[in-house]
């Protein structure tokens, strides 16, 4: 039995996105802080350096450096929403006339180019260069302890009680750094696998996972070998599926039962194949569950679902513990 789990809204109350790029941010500052040459983080092939202010002859102040590092970062997430507003509005068909899951499918997978196009900025930014592994693990476990991050109640049970079980247990997510994911989740080396993108320190560029250590999970299609391999980033909800069928066939446990637990439609590729699925949501307003209600999907509360139901909704691991579902 394999149990898989989304990191962002799913074990995480709230989206960590922006505490992770705070992180960075703050990071970034100190570093001029305590060293006045160190090169500021940013790229000569960055267009959204072209916005900020030429530098000057001086050396930049750590002030400066957060000021411009900030107003490109800020120029990225910009550019983003204003790609996915665009796409979504023009995609053919409109969400209400997507009525089953083949359509839903297809306009999930249409957003690849749009956070593709995100990625680059994002490694041109290079708001993660000079961070390593271990400071993103540290930041994860700190956020959480300031109680900045929160943890849905019950996943520790949780995940201790499937282990126990002798359960595989992994998280799968598209957030930028697996490092970061596994600080904040907390437990000891090798109890939990992540699967999630990488930052690779020198240069700050987001990879995909296990690139880092030349053992990439997926490849691009057109990623020749003799070139540095970069991997195939998690961005969307089949590279999500791509990516849980590539562990469960590494582990030869494609013909065995997995659950998988999600918060968002990035999740909905993977929640559909499960065995069983459990969607994690603070309520039925959610738009995981109103979408899947649209396309037909029953998604009852799991305190109300029958043993064999393949897709239940829970707002926290302790209701899918003390239900009659078929977890520990």
């Amino acid at each position: 039995m394999s149990i898989f789990l989304d990191f962002d809204g799913t074990i995480t109350t709230k989206d960590t996105v922006t505490h992770l790029a705070d992180f960075a941010l703050r990071f970034q500052s100190g570093r001029h802080d305590e060293d006045p040459s160190a090169p500021a983080a940013s790229s000569s092939t960055s267009t959204s350096t072209q916005l900020a202010d030429p530098p000057s002859s001086e050396d930049p102040t750590p002030e400066r450096v957060r000021v411009d590092l900030s107003s490109r970062w800020h120029d990225v997430v910009s550019a983003y929403l204003s790609d996915y507003k665009s796409h979504v509005s023009s995609y053919v068909p409109c969400a209400e006339d997507r009525l089953c899951v083949k359509d839903e499918i297809a306009f999930l997978r249409s957003q690849k180019h749009v956070e593709t196009q995100s990625l680059g900025r994002i490694n041109e930014c290079a708001l993660f260069q000079g961070i390593s592994r271990d400071a993103f693990s540290e930041a994860g476990r700190e956020l959480v302890r300031d109680g900045t991050v929160h943890l849905r109640p019950g996943f520790h049970s949780f995940v201790r009680a499937a282990l126990a079980r002798g359960w595989e247990v992994n998280v799968v997510s598209v957030n930028w750094s697996a490092s970061f994911i596994e600080g904040a989740c907390g437990f000891s080396e090798g109890e939990i696998h992540v699967v999630a993108n990488e930052v690779r320190e020198g240069d700050g560029a987001v990879l995909g996972p296990g690139a880092l250590a030349g053992d990439s999970l997926l490849v691009e299609e057109d990623e020749h070998p003799s070139r540095e391999q970069k991997g195939r980033n998690l961005t969307n909800s089949c590279d999500k599926r791509d990516a849980v069928q590539e562990v469960r066939r590494m582990h030869d446990a494609q013909d065995k039962p997995f659950f998988y637990f999600g918060d968002s439609t990035t999740d909905m590729e993977c929640l559909l194949e499960a065995t069983r699925g459990i969607v994690i949501a603070d309520d039925e307003t959610s738009t995981l569950i109103k979408t899947l209600r649209r396309i037909g999907k029953r998604v009852p509360h799991v305190r109300d679902a029958e043993a064999s139901e393949p897709l239940v909704w829970a707002s926290n691991f302790e209701e899918v513990m003390h239900s009659t579902f078929d977890l520990p």
